[in-house]
């Protein structure tokens, strides 16, 4: 037992060296898309008809700091705007798949390769799913094509929408950083560069950090745990490669509720340990696109139909690119070194401050997420 438990903490410790920096530069990212790309930009660029929505909604689904269950309710509001189905679907796939935390972080666990072939399948899933539903999705019955908002002139305001209890909202009220709220926060950050670079670090490294706590924990957890107690290469030697690790890579992912940054270093051990990296891509593309949540969300507003265009088409997608990613690029995975091969002497003082700061953070983060929190009433913004 002794042994296990120094297993685990030295997998921890090694995680946290080799994420540790990268996490930090991404919520840093994450803090900047957020004050210069306010929800009224997207509500504005995904309403309307024709391909250019669908195409717009995939590629501002990338850099948006939003997790698989956070964004529901936007894309709920983007619907209400004026959005259509399938690019409200198109947003809600490529949004949680990848984003500007989890971009960097595969890079440095995985190589450029791997980290660029996340977003380029997030894309390339999200607009077939959503020219398949606008296809062939059925219309919700005494429903009108549009939202009640129309042609999505109106401001964001009015479809601002109560969030669900979920992973990323520790309290089932007017989730405060509604589009109301952003819009008087962004109105407030232009009164000054040192306003919005608050803006920047409060959003990254509080309401991020806060949003994705846990299931950082949880994944980093599991990650250790598996290092800890599956020796490298057991799963290629037990399990085996090609289709069948993909499939089963693929029915742990979809009912999970799991982000993508949280999946990363989970799907790098398990490579580690000998799944293929096509098949650590598939849990990457299929965990955060689909949970419980979202399919609700899918169904109840786009349709029986549309879930089934939905689940079968990031299915196909995730297995496909794996296949294709384990045929002619696994020789460009370059996986981070881990365990026994961070050598003291090779620890920088980056990784290690890199380390030490996100575990604190995320150690407050955890502690605040149970700290009683000030209910806002619907449509009041909290004084900054």
């Amino acid at each position: 037992m002794g042994d296990f438990i120094l297993r685990f903490v030295g997998a921890f410790w090694d995680l946290l060296l080799d994420t540790g920096f990268w996490l930090l530069a991404g919520f840093l990212l994450a803090g900047v898309v957020h004050v210069l790309i306010p929800n009224s930009i997207l509500a504005r660029h995904l309403s309307g008809r024709g391909m250019m929505p669908l195409v717009k909604a995939s590629l501002l689904g990338i850099p948006l700091p939003l997790c698989s269950c956070s964004v529901i309710p936007v894309a709920a509001g983007l619907r209400r705007s004026g959005a259509s189905r399938g690019a409200s679907a198109a947003f809600a796939i490529s949004t949680p798949q990848t984003g500007e935390e989890s971009v960097p972080l595969t890079w440095a666990l995985f190589g450029p390769v791997y980290a660029l072939s996340r977003p380029v399948l997030a894309v390339a899933t999200a607009f077939t799913a959503g020219l398949l539903i606008e296809t062939i999705g059925e219309k919700k019955p005494g429903k009108p094509e549009d939202a009640e908002t129309g042609t999505g002139e109106k401001s964001c305001c009015s479809a601002a929408v109560p969030v669900a209890a979920a992973c990323c909202s520790a309290e089932p009220a007017q989730e405060t950083g509604s589009c109301c709220c952003a819009h008087e926060e962004s109105s407030r950050a232009r009164s000054g560069l040192l306003s919005r670079v608050s803006e920047v670090f409060r959003y990254g490294f509080v309401t991020m950090m806060r949003d994705l706590a846990i299931w950082l924990a949880v994944g980093l957890v599991l990650s250790a745990l598996i290092s800890a107690l599956v020796p490298p290469g057991w799963i290629e030697s037990h399990i085996g490669t090609g289709l069948v690790p993909m499939l089963l890579m693929l029915l742990v992912g979809m009912p999970l509720y799991v982000c993508a940054t949280s999946t990363t270093p989970l799907a790098y051990t398990l490579v580690v340990a000998g799944l293929s990296p096509g098949a650590g891509l598939v849990l990457l593309l299929a965990g955060p696109a689909t949970n419980a949540a979202t399919m609700s969300w899918v169904l109840k507003d786009l349709g029986v139909r549309a879930l089934a265009v939905y689940l079968v088409t990031i299915a196909v997608f995730a297995v496909a690119g794996g296949l294709l990613f384990d045929s002619f690029l696994a020789g460009t995975v370059r996986l981070a070194e881990m365990g026994a091969g961070h050598e003291h002497s090779a620890v920088t003082w980056v990784q290690t401050a890199g380390a030490v700061v996100f575990s604190a953070l995320l150690l407050w983060a955890l502690v605040a997420r149970w700290m009683p929190r000030r209910r806002v009433p619907a449509g009041v913004c909290p004084a900054s």
